[in-house]
């Protein structure tokens, strides 16, 4: 006859609950974090764009383009301060901006400051 254990019975149940609870949070706080990631590649994608059709706008309208960009992307203030640089000599154009982000974290908040960039020799 087999002898079964009555007090192990619900370890596998607790155990996988425990597995499902941690992966849960791991998962919560990362979507946030990478929810900020993604939207700084997409401004630095829509930057590398831009720059590489700046032959035929002006800083103004590049400039503009990106401020809406930001808004769209629900972007900080900070973000649409957009430094456009065109170098002669050597034909290039660079687009930079800065900005602070914060990421919630359990028990700890960090601020984070992206810095997105495009050069683009043309």
């Amino acid at each position: 006859m087999v002898a079964r254990r009555g007090s192990a019975r619900g370890a596998s149940t607790l155990g996988c609950l425990f597995t499902i609870m941690i992966l849960m949070a791991v998962l919560y706080y990362g979507l946030d974090a990478g929810r900020l990631y993604w939207d700084f590649y997409k401004f630095q994608d829509e930057m590398e764009t831009s720059a590489r059709f700046a032959s035929t706008q002006t800083d103004d309208q590049i400039r503009k383009h990106l401020k809406g960009v930001a808004q769209d992307l629900g972007l900080p203030a900070e973000a649409q301060r957009i430094v456009i640089r065109r170098i002669q000599h050597t034909p290039l154009i660079s687009i930079h901006s800065q900005y602070t982000v914060e990421l919630v974290l359990p028990f700890k908040r960090k601020e984070i400051t992206l810095r997105p960039v495009a050069e683009i020799r043309q």
